[in-house]
């Protein structure tokens, strides 16, 4: 049986660089429904058929993906100096959502901004233990 995404449920993750801290930041992230991950991918990258197997090709001039996923999926964070989280509302793929401002984006050090997006993308997977069953 494979289990339903928990669309909403947040969870705590502490950057592997930071675990050893006495204060470490703890980052708040939620999972990315499959629509808004899908939608993701299409906003980066072109993927067509050759073959019989499928191609990825980052389009050109695009940010890096793991921007539009960190924007989507950050929910928060504590011990991030003084800086207060932030959230705008726009419009993205046809929804009114919130997502992190670029304001606070772009103080987060990139090395984190991969790793968060890395741990977000795979919020949404089946683990392996559920595709053996």
């Amino acid at each position: 049986m494979i289990d339903p995404l928990v669309i909403g449920l947040n969870k705590e993750y502490i950057a592997t660089n930071d675990k050893k801290s006495e204060n470490p930041t703890v980052w708040i992230i939620g999972c990315l429904d499959s629509f808004t991950q899908s939608k993701l991918i299409s906003s980066f990258a072109d993927i067509s058929i050759k073959d019989g197997k499928p191609e990825v090709e980052q389009k050109k001039n695009s940010e890096h993906p793991d921007f539009g996923i960190v924007r989507y999926g950050l929910k928060g964070f504590k011990n991030f100096g003084k800086v207060e989280f932030k959230t705008i509302r726009t419009t993205m793929f046809g929804q009114d959502i919130e997502v992190v401002d670029d304001s606070i984006l772009k103080m987060i050090p990139l090395d984190i901004i991969h790793e968060l997006a890395s741990v977000i993308w795979r919020g949404n997977q089946v683990d392996e233990e559920t595709r053996k069953n």
